[in-house]
C-alpha cells in the first residue's frame, strides 16, 4: 500500500542528481514495487563503473509509476545512468497527475497551517 509522506516536495534533501552531457537530472524519488526491484542483470544495462544498474519505479511528479534504470553503486558518486524503462504518459495523463499532485501539495500545505494555528 501507498502511504504518503510528510515532507515537502520540493524538498531536494532525498534526491539524488546525476550529471548527463546536456544537464544534471533529478532522479525521482522512488516507490517500492516487488515485481520490478533489484538488480537490472536480466537487461543488461551497465553503469560507467562497469556494474548493472538498479530498478527503480519513480514516485513523484508527472512521471509517477514509470520504471527506470539507475546507478546502484554505493559509496561512490553516481555515474549518471538513467535509463527509463517506460515511454512518458499521455499528455492528458500527465495533466491529470500534476494537477493530483498539485491538489495534494495544498492539501498538505492547508494541514500545516492548521495546526500551526493550534499551537
Amino acid at each position: 500500500m501507498v502511504s504518503w509522506t510528510d515532507s515537502e516536495s520540493t524538498d531536494d534533501s532525498a534526491a539524488q542528481y546525476i550529471s548527463s552531457d546536456d544537464s544534471p537530472v533529478k532522479i525521482p524519488a522512488t516507490i517500492d514495487e516487488p515485481s520490478f526491484e533489484g538488480l537490472a542483470d536480466d537487461l543488461n544495462v551497465i553503469c560507467e563503473h562497469g556494474n548493472p544498474g538498479r530498478k527503480y519505479v519513480a514516485f513523484e511528479g508527472i512521471s509517477i509509476g514509470r520504471r527506470f534504470i539507475a546507478c546502484a553503486t554505493e559509496g561512490v558518486a553516481n555515474c549518471g545512468l538513467v535509463q527509463w524503462v517506460d515511454d512518458h504518459w499521455p499528455e492528458h495523463l500527465q495533466n491529470a497527475i500534476h494537477k493530483l499532485w498539485l491538489m495534494y501539495e495544498h492539501s498538505q500545505h492547508e494541514n500545516r497551517m492548521a495546526c500551526l494555528e493550534h499551537i
